[in-house]
């Protein structure tokens, strides 16, 4: 008896849970059960004083208006509910399927309409794993500086850069700029790299790390140079930055550091 063996047998264990609409119709059965069984009860008692009536012997009589009431419970059974529920869901299932979804069990309509909260890995299926800076936010000389960058991915080129509302050419001319882009490139692990059999430009690191480094590509560099093929233009200012500095040795995040 290991835990490994535990958590074995309750993967193995198959717990069938039951669906909203399977709980409402069990307590609809049970409420409707316990409504037919009192009126038959209430209806064979009010005609306790007509069992020995037309000269019948009193336990014929009494024989005779039980199968009285459980001819009404009977009645009372609504026997055409489950056609109904399982047309409705059929109906379901059918729109679905126009909007190309799929349902492989009919229980599975209602239950997707009584969601409330879809709880969902977030990488690889609402996104794609992919970061990138649309706005910056820095202290300038007097006031705060804030730009706008366009872009949705790791493409250094085809962007724009505003500030109050203005496109301009680049932002690197600014001191706290200068600094932003020299800290994401000389603190970073991450690189950029240009891909000729997508014919895109991809990571490789953390996707935080590699957001900035297509920043400061698109910011370029203090000389206004800018690179001539798209290989050059995934590690041109990353480049700038690092012939400017010499780098000795990288300090890991440790527990003791942090």
């Amino acid at each position: 008896k290991t835990e490994i063996g535990k958590i074995a047998k309750d993967l193995g264990s198959d717990t069938k849970i039951k669906t909203p609409l399977q709980q409402k119709l069990d307590e609809f059965g049970d409420q409707l059960s316990r409504a037919i069984l009192i009126i038959c009860i209430v209806v064979w008692l009010i005609n306790v004083g007509h069992f020995g009536s037309d000269g019948r012997h009193w336990g014929i009589g009494a024989i005779y208006y039980f199968k009285v009431a459980v001819a009404l419970a009977v009645a009372a059974i609504p026997e055409g509910l489950p056609a109904v529920v399982t047309t409705c869901l059929a109906l379901g299932t059918r729109r679905m399927a126009q909007k190309n979804a799929i349902v492989k069990s009919l229980p599975s309509v209602e239950t997707l309409g009584c969601t409330s909260v879809i709880c969902s890995d977030k990488t690889g299926t609402l996104t794609t794993n992919k970061m990138c800076i649309q706005r910056v936010f820095v202290k300038g000389r007097q006031d705060y500086d804030e730009l706008y960058i366009s872009g949705t991915d790791y493409t250094p080129i085809k962007h724009s850069i505003r500030a109050n509302g203005q496109i301009i050419e680049s932002a690197i001319y600014l001191s706290a700029f200068q600094w932003l882009c020299k800290i994401s490139s000389l603190c970073n692990e991450a690189k950029l790299v240009y891909s000729q059999e997508t014919n895109q430009f991809e990571r490789i690191g953390e996707p935080t790390e590699a957001s900035l480094k297509t920043l400061i590509e698109k910011f370029g560099i203090p000389s206004r140079q800018s690179p001539s093929s798209p290989s050059q233009m995934a590690d041109f200012a990353d480049q700038y930055w690092h012939q400017l500095y010499e780098k000795v040795k990288t300090l890991e995040f440790t527990r003791q550091r942090k």
